[in-house]
């Protein structure tokens, strides 16, 4: 069963600041909310860190953006930061992508808030929430959104840097181009996925799930079955994503959602 926290309040919150919290051990942490005032382009940068390593990237365009592909709901005056994958097709499948929390870990909520040009701007409303599950007795995945950068200098565009391993399996990647027309991917010089934007476009509608202005989205587990169709990393030589755009662009941030194994003896 889940249910709805209040977490802590921030220290630090002004125009300009860094806000930050410090989410409290115990509990499983699907989801966490952020109640403002303030707008997506103020948000401009939101991180959860665990024993100081940044796991969650992301700022308020962006979460608007994965919450909308998603088809979730979103309402004026919060901001979702998503840890469990709550559209999962099964219980087992939402427990596997929470943040499950453990004695010693020390992890923080930082949101960087943009200066304002207002003399007589508004008081900022800045309070967090959660979505939090029962205490799981380890820690088997470790979830994580964080950014890459692939060069576009061409029509045709490799990328070969994925961070990758063999027990790092993507849910995600948002590659942010309007001019991305085509996707392909090869792990050992064999083809494993080969699609377009108009098909995945078509794909994703099936599966109930809404492509955004201004991105490309590659979702191996659209079909909500996010233990079964996790898309695997590991590679012996290279894993490469050949990226076909309609003009250059220069360069393509990418937004990764994944998961870390990090017992691989209890999955």
């Amino acid at each position: 069963m889940s249910t709805p926290t209040k977490l802590n309040s921030f220290t630090g919150t002004g125009y300009g600041e860094k806000a930050t919290l410090t989410i409290p051990i115990g509990p499983t942490y699907d989801e966490i909310f952020l109640e403002t005032n303030l707008s997506a382009a103020q948000l401009r940068r939101v991180t959860i860190s665990l024993n100081a390593d940044e796991i969650i990237v992301l700022d308020g365009e962006l979460i608007k953006k994965i919450e909308a592909y998603k088809g979730l709901a979103q309402t004026d005056g919060f901001f979702t930061i998503p840890l469990a994958d709550i559209s999962a097709k099964t219980k087992n499948g939402v427990r596997y992508t929470g943040l499950v929390t453990e004695a010693g870990d020390n992890i923080t909520l930082e949101v960087e808030i943009a200066d304002s040009a207002q003399d007589n701007a508004p008081a900022i409303k800045l309070q967090a929430w959660a979505t939090v599950s029962a205490r799981q007795p380890a820690r088997v995945v470790i979830p994580q959104i964080k950014k890459q950068t692939m060069q576009a200098s061409s029509t045709e565009n490799e990328f070969l840097d994925l961070v990758s391993g063999p027990l790092h399996l993507v849910r995600r990647m948002h590659f942010m181009s309007d001019q991305i027309h085509s996707l392909q991917i090869y792990r050992d010089f064999v083809k494993v996925h080969d699609s377009s934007r108009a098909l995945e476009d078509m794909r994703a509608k099936r599966n109930r799930r809404f492509w955004q202005a201004g991105c490309y989205h590659f979702d191996p587990i659209m079909r909500g079955f996010y233990i079964d169709e996790l898309f695997p990393t590991a590679h012996g030589s290279e894993l490469k994503f050949t990226v076909k755009t309609h003009k250059p662009v220069g360069s393509i941030p990418i937004i990764v959602e994944s998961v870390l194994v990090v017992r691989p003896d209890l999955v």
